[in-house]
């Protein structure tokens, strides 16, 4: 067995020195690496989401931060764009080109980490117009503040690329904040192509205002809540909905962990721990509202904390959860695929991956 393990090493060094192999290598490494993006997902006449970032503060090297993609009408549409999630977008191959617009539902750190490289990625992955950036009021000045910081980079690349290759206008983030008129409850952000995107207002306190989104297209429908404790805007706008992508917080979790913090002497952890209970929703209470809405399944996202053990960690994260036919369930990953084909009832889960 040493024998044949020698000559094997052996071979392989004699074919790290010949660059023609060398170069088949990385030729074959290349072929995979530059397939075109997926126009498939935005062109098919379906709607479909993929979960980009289902992760939260917490450190997880399997979850990147908020984010979730809804591809309909021949555009793609970010949700929320935390740390690490374009980088996501970019090897699932999502369509840089088809981005139309990042809708931020709060202005959280790890819910905006990564607009800058979501405009400077999909600018050179083909988008040449500027990029809209939806959310409540406040949008503007996180729009400039970006606009700011990713001023210098799009000259650079402009005066090295051209201007054909890469036109300032592609450069361009506009902010389009969306306040809810008084007596209102919720505002159309977008309607184009039979695409219709709702903003609603979601109980974040301190955080206000917080948004939720729902998107329609062709008799399918998704809800995102983005980051709330139970809220009824959630439960109403959420009724006759397909899906419900609700965040989730395991308090018993994270009690547990306030607890641990507490008894070694690390009060500013528990101090934190302990505050963030009181402007999440655990997963108990958001099947609770999707069954109170009626709508087909519930996804649950931003989990925290994320990192569980591979066996234990699901049934840990939904004790309380009751579970039965009226509810699908699905405890969402990074790379979780939704296909809601136009006109349908069926909801195919898949990996994008």
């Amino acid at each position: 067995m040493f024998r044949k393990f020698a000559i094997l090493g052996m071979v392989l060094v004699l074919f790290a020195g010949c660059e023609a192999v060398q170069d088949r290598l990385v030729r074959r490494a290349a072929e995979s690496a530059f397939v075109p993006d997926r126009l498939d997902l935005a062109d098919d006449g379906d709607l479909h989401v993929v979960l980009c970032g289902t992760g939260s503060p917490l450190p997880d090297p399997n979850r990147a931060a908020a984010c979730t993609a809804v591809l309909a009408a021949g555009r793609m549409f970010l949700v929320d764009v935390g740390p690490g999630s374009w980088e996501n977008v970019q090897r699932w191959r999502l369509p840089r080109e088809r981005l139309s617009a990042v809708l931020l539902t709060h202005f959280h750190s790890d819910h905006i980490g990564d607009l800058g490289e979501s405009l400077t990625q999909s600018w050179i992955g083909g988008r040449r117009v500027p990029l809209d950036v939806i959310g409540p009021p406040g949008v503007e000045a996180v729009v400039e503040g970006f606009s700011r910081a990713y001023a210098a980079d799009a000259g650079y690349r402009t005066a090295h690329h051209g201007v054909q290759e890469m036109p300032l206008e592609g450069a361009r983030l506009i902010a389009k904040p969306a306040p809810i008129p008084a007596g209102q409850a919720d505002v159309v952000v977008f309607d184009a192509d039979g695409l219709v995107i709702t903003a609603f207002p979601v109980d974040h306190a301190p955080v206000e205002p917080a948004y939720g989104y729902r998107f329609d297209y062709k008799g399918r429908s998704v809800v995102i809540s983005g980051d709330t404790k139970p809220s009824p805007s959630i439960v109403e706008h959420s009724r006759g909905a397909d899906v419900l992508i609700h965040e989730a917080l395991a308090a018993h979790i994270i009690r547990i962990g306030n607890q641990v913090a507490s008894e070694q002497g690390n009060t500013r952890v528990a101090k934190l721990a302990a505050d963030i209970l009181d402007y999440h929703t655990t997963p108990a209470e958001a099947a609770k509202e999707a069954r109170e809405a009626g709508v087909k399944m519930l996804v649950y996202t931003h989990l925290v904390p994320g990192a569980m053990p591979p066996v234990l960690g699901p049934a840990v994260f939904l004790r309380g959860v009751e579970s039965g036919d009226d509810l699908e369930i699905v405890l969402g990953e990074d790379g979780l695929l939704l296909n809601l084909p136009a006109e349908s009832d069926a909801i195919e889960v898949d990996s994008v991956d």
